[in-house]
C-alpha cells in the first residue's frame, strides 16, 4: 500500500464535482448551439432565403456535425457522471482514516478493560501505530503485575488501532483507484468522440452569395488544434479596456500574410471600421495580421468551439472565429456588438483584448515568434 495519511487528507473531492458540473454544463451548452445552428440552417430553406445544391449541402452538413457533437455530449455527460459518482465515495473514504487517526492520537483516560480501547498513540503517517510513548506514560507510576498487564493491553489496543487505520487506508486506496479508472474510461470515450469531429479547416469559406455569415453552420473545432487564445497559455490578463479612444500605433513590423478575401475579408473591415469609429489607429494592412491570426485560432470558423483546455473545464471555453471565452468577450465589445458567435463582434473584441494587452497587433506573441521565424502560440 502505498498511499498515506497526508496523501489522503489533502483530497478535495468537492473539486471533482464541479469537474463534473462543468463537463455537465458544457455537453448542454453544446446541445444547445448545435440546435441552433440545426434550427438556423433549416430555417433558411424555410425562409427562402436559399435553396437547390448549396442549401442541400449544408442540411446535410449540419446533420453529419448533430451527430458528431451528439457524440461529445453523451461522452461529456458520461464524464460529468463518473466525476460526480465518486464524490461521495472519496469523501466518506477521507472522513473515515481521519476520523481513526484522531481518535487514536487524542489522549484520553484510560477506560476500563473491556469498556473501549486506549487512545494517546503515535500515529505514523503510513497507518502504523507507535505505542511507545504511550506506555512509558501510562506504566510511569505501576509495578509488578498491574504493569504488566497495562502493558499488554496497550500493545493489543495499539494493534487495534493500526488494523483499523490501515484497513481504512487499504479502502480509501481501492476508492480511488476505482474513481480514476471511470474517469480514465470516460475521457477515452471523450477522446474518441472529439476525434470524430470535423475538421473546421477541411470546410470551405461559405460563399458571399449564398450563405449569410449569420447562419454558417456551427461545427467543433478539431482536437488536433487545439486554441488557446484568451483561455490559457500567457492570456491571464484579466484587466478591463478603457471607455477612452485608443491611440496606439499601426503594427507594421508585424509578418504580413496574404490579405483576405471573400467573407472574412468583409468581417475583418467591417471590424476595423468599427474599432476606427472608437478610436483606434488600425491600418489596412493589419487586416493581414488580424487574417492571421483568425487562421491560426479557428481556421476561419466563425462557430469554433474549444471543448479541452482548462478553461472549458471551467465552463467558459473559448468560443467564434478569435475564440474569445466569454468574461473576455463581454469586457472587449463594442455597444451594439454582443453576438460572440457574429464573426465581425469576435474579431472585434478580440482585437481590441490584442491592442490593449499588447499595445499593437504586431505584438501579439504568436504574431511576434512568427516574425522570428518561430512557430505560432496562442495569445
Amino acid at each position: 500500500m502505498t498511499l498515506t495519511i497526508a496523501n489522503v487528507s489533502a483530497w478535495q473531492p468537492d473539486q471533482i464535482g464541479t469537474a463534473g458540473a462543468n463537463a455537465r454544463k458544457l455537453s448542454e451548452q453544446l446541445d444547445a448551439a448545435v440546435r441552433k445552428g440545426s434550427d438556423d440552417t433549416a430555417r433558411l430553406g424555410t425562409d427562402r432565403v436559399w435553396s437547390g445544391a448549396a442549401a442541400d449541402a449544408a442540411n446535410q452538413r449540419m446533420d453529419t456535425e448533430k451527430s458528431r457533437s451528439g457524440a461529445v455530449s453523451a461522452a461529456l455527460l458520461e464524464l460529468a457522471t463518473a466525476f460526480e459518482a465518486e464524490v461521495g465515495n472519496l469523501n466518506e473514504a477521507k472522513s473515515n482514516v481521519l476520523r481513526l487517526r484522531d481518535q487514536a492520537a487524542s489522549a484520553g483516560p484510560v477506560p476500563a478493560a473491556g469498556m473501549g480501547l486506549i487512545t494517546g498513540f503515535t500515529v505514523n503517517d503510513n497507518g502504523t501505530v507507535d505505542a511507545t510513548a504511550r506506555t512509558e506514560e501510562l506504566l510511569r507510576d505501576l509495578t509488578g503485575q498491574a504493569a504488566d498487564d497495562l502493558r499488554l493491553r496497550i500493545r493489543a489496543d495499539a494493534a487495534n488501532w493500526e488494523t483499523q487505520i490501515t484497513t481504512a487506508l487499504q479502502t480509501a486506496e481501492n476508492v480511488a483507484t476505482e474513481a480514476q479508472r471511470k474517469v480514465d474510461t470516460a475521457i477515452t470515450k471523450l477522446q474518441s468522440a472529439l476525434d470524430g469531429l470535423a475538421d473546421p479547416n477541411l470546410i470551405p469559406p461559405p460563399s458571399t452569395t449564398t450563405t449569410p455569415a449569420a447562419t454558417t453552420p456551427p461545427t467543433t473545432q478539431s482536437p488536433s488544434k487545439p486554441n488557446y487564445v484568451m483561455s490559457g497559455g500567457n492570456n491571464s490578463y484579466s484587466g478591463s479596456p478603457s471607455d477612452s479612444s485608443y491611440s496606439g500605433g499601426p503594427s507594421s513590423s508585424a509578418p504580413t500574410g496574404p490579405m483576405p478575401t471573400g467573407d472574412k475579408a468583409k468581417w475583418i473591415q467591417e471590424a476595423i471600421q468599427a474599432l476606427r469609429a472608437k478610436g483606434y489607429d488600425i491600418s489596412d494592412s493589419d487586416a493581414a495580421i488580424i487574417s492571421m491570426i483568425i487562421d491560426k485560432e479557428s481556421g476561419g470558423n466563425p462557430h469554433a468551439i474549444n471543448l479541452w483546455d482548462s478553461n472549458a473545464a471551467a465552463g467558459i471555453p473559448s468560443k467564434g472565429i478569435m475564440q474569445t471565452i466569454d468574461p473576455t468577450f463581454n469586457s472587449y465589445k463594442l455597444p451594439g456588438h454582443d453576438d460572440i458567435w457574429n464573426p465581425v463582434d469576435n474579431i472585434i473584441a478580440g482585437t481590441r483584448y490584442a491592442i490593449e494587452r499588447y499595445g499593437s497587433l504586431s505584438n501579439v506573441p504568436g504574431i511576434a515568434a512568427m516574425s522570428r521565424g518561430e512557430g505560432y502560440v496562442g495569445y
